[in-house]
């Protein structure tokens, strides 16, 4: 059930996530207009929110195993992992308690005019830079011409020749991050911020073993790289990776 919500969240995303800021929005209006039903209305936004503040936590507790699987985009020639469901949820979460919270704050705005303007203020900081993170939708492209890692606040290109051979290794099963290592380090390309450094990938929607493994076989094996993105190379590679033998740091998610 959990999983059909977050593929529908995941989908549906930008429709989602303009709904509930649409909604926050109307609800700053009509508390201007009728403070009564502008009440009402802030309380009920406000539960709504914390029910899906405590889905994502459900989410995040039950650490439902993530899909061993890529998006297949041969229109831009990648292998791409789908965007974090938790993510969504805490958007559209966070939207609708902001908005209430906004609200209560604003009503004792005489005992600090200063201290009410930097809360809201930061309120809406902190909601503006998750929206606009889950509506680009963090996510990794495996390319022709290496992995690409973009986020709302940067990005990082990691040309294939910069990986080191025989590397990335397995990481921990519930690992959220990739350790990559360099052989040619000159070569990775930054923009903007990354949380992670620029050593790292964010693996919390990806399988860690699958994603590593897969990164694994395209350095190995560089005949294979002009034909990522494409449906009959994503077979191959799913029998390439299934059929390999597995070890320490070798073979195929399970």
């Amino acid at each position: 059930m959990l999983a059909t919500i977050s593929a529908v969240m995941v989908r549906y995303r930008r429709p989602i996530l303009t709904v509930a800021l649409v909604l926050a929005v109307v609800l700053a209006v009509v508390r201007q207009l009728s403070p009564t039903l502008g009440l009402i209305l802030a309380i009920a936004t406000s539960l709504t929110g914390v029910l899906v503040l405590l889905l994502a936590l459900a989410l995040l507790a039950l650490r439902r195993p993530r899909p061993a699987a890529f998006l297949v985009k041969p229109e831009v020639r990648a292998f791409a992992t789908e965007p974090s469901a938790v993510q969504i949820y805490l958007a559209v979460g966070l939207t609708f308690v902001a908005s209430s919270q906004l609200l209560t704050i604003g009503t004792f705005h005489r005992v600090s005019v200063g201290l009410v303007l930097v809360l809201q203020f930061l309120l809406l900081v902190a909601i503006g830079i998750q929206l606009a993170a889950s509506w680009r939708g963090s996510s990794i492209e495996l390319r022709p011409d290496g992995v690409y890692q973009r986020d709302f606040v940067g990005s990082l290109m990691v040309p294939w020749e910069a990986l080191a051979p025989g590397r990335p290794s397995r990481p921990a099963v519930r690992a959220s991050t990739l350790a990559l290592t360099y052989a040619q380090p000159d070569l990775v390309r930054r923009r903007g911020i990354l949380p992670l450094g620029w050593r790292r990938l964010r693996t919390d929607n990806i399988h860690p073993w699958f994603i590593a493994d897969t990164i694994r076989h395209y350095v190995d094996h560089p005949q294979h790289r002009a034909a990522i993105g494409e449906p009959a190379e994503y077979q191959r590679l799913w029998h390439a990776l299934t059929s390999a033998p597995t070890g320490s740091g070798h073979g195929h998610a399970s």
